[in-house]
């Protein structure tokens, strides 16, 4: 299994909404609206690193009102 955290930049006002489109993607385990230089985060749990990017590229980015996202996979410590 993959994990990552993947933060993301709205569009002024849409973080609301936003987040309400990432709940519905599966594999988004957690959305979270945060402070600070991004508007959300969430967790994305998947199979392989690169379902989570597919979820990041086809999913992620696409919702309207996302602005930018960055993604840190997640390492056992």
């Amino acid at each position: 299994m993959a994990n990552a955290i993947i933060l993301v930049n709205t569009e002024p006002g849409k973080d609301r909404k936003v987040a309400q489109g990432l709940k519905k993607i599966k594999g988004v385990e957690g959305v979270f609206l945060v402070s600070g230089l991004y508007d959300l985060a969430a967790t994305v749990r998947a199979g392989s690193s690169e379902e989570i990017l597919e979820t990041v590229y086809d999913k992620i980015r696409p919702l309207s009102g996302v602005r930018s996202s960055h993604t840190m996979f997640c390492l056992e410590a």
